[in-house]
């Protein structure tokens, strides 16, 4: 099977070197990650690698990598500058499929089964970010965060690692190196709690510090991540995300739950910072 068409985009900034084996070759690992994304998406696929070490690939004349590739440069971009310190460790194979007839077939053959969400995901176990942005380039800008995250802070909670990828499925970029987020298709579910009596203390603010990943993924999972992905909104836009999330990252021996990086960052506990935030998102 030939090669597919490919090139390369210059990497984007970061500020602090990855924290890869001392024997790992990038540049080998690439080649086979290029190859075998090739293989998958079949002769006359689009591939191009991003940023060193995002190897994107996209079936035959659908676009998707040409659209895709500079968006990503300037979300890494973004992500790199001042907010996470790493970058993950390996190369990554990014899987972009424009609808999700195409998008379910290769799940079905890659991993023997459904995809693991309509949007998209990311396999550890594979080193690769799959994804059906015909629902929206969102969803790279979001899966994008899950191996940066992973990197940056190991231990951190599901809940803040799905609110800030969250935070990005409506990304703004107004500027190389800046990224924020706007309300998104979340906020309906999150007002709907906070407006009813039986449902407003589990959408609470406080309740997300401490809250166990396999609470975050139960019953009510679709509020959590609602609540998760409005509070890391709120942060950032009076600029206290960063500082929280790096106050907890770097403390988190003594500060598992992340509320005492909250209460350094905003001044107020979390339980304290509810009411104001409570009437921030039903103004949205």
């Amino acid at each position: 099977m030939p090669m597919a068409a490919s090139a390369t985009i210059e990497p984007a900034r970061v500020d602090a070197p990855s924290e890869r084996p001392a024997d790992y070759d990038l540049a080998a690992d690439r080649e086979r990650i290029r190859e075998k994304v090739a293989r998958d998406l079949g002769a006359r696929s689009r591939v191009v690698v991003v940023a060193e070490q995002y190897v994107v690939g996209a079936p035959a004349g659908t676009g998707a990598v040409e659209s895709a590739a500079p968006f990503m440069d300037s979300v890494l971009a973004a992500l790199h500058n001042g907010r996470f310190r790493a970058r993950p460790p390996r190369a990554l194979a990014v899987y972009l499929f424009p609808e999700a007839g195409s998008y379910e077939a290769f799940c079905r053959a890659q991993f023997a089964g459904p995809c693991m969400s309509r949007f998209g995901f990311f396999s550890p176990a594979e080193g690769a970010l799959v994804m059906n942005i015909g629902l929206g380039i969102g969803t790279l800008s979001h899966e994008l965060v899950h191996p940066i995250l992973a990197a940056d802070f190991p231990q951190a909670p599901t809940w803040i690692n799905e609110g800030i990828a969250s935070l990005y499925e409506a990304p703004v970029l107004p500027r190389r190196g800046e990224i924020h987020g706007r309300k998104n298709w979340r906020h309906p579910r999150l007002v709907a709690a906070l407006s009813s009596q039986s449902e407003r203390e589990e959408a609470a603010l406080h309740n997300l510090f401490g809250l166990s990943d396999e609470a975050f993924r139960g019953a009510k999972e679709d509020l959590h991540y609602a609540t998760a992905r409005y509070t890391c909104q709120w942060l950032d836009d009076h600029g206290k995300l960063w500082e929280f999330y790096q106050g907890w990252r770097d403390g988190y021996s003594d500060d598992r739950t992340g509320e005492r990086a909250f209460t350094r960052a905003v001044g107020r506990s979390p339980e304290e910072a509810n009411h104001d935030w409570t009437r921030w998102v039903l103004s949205l």
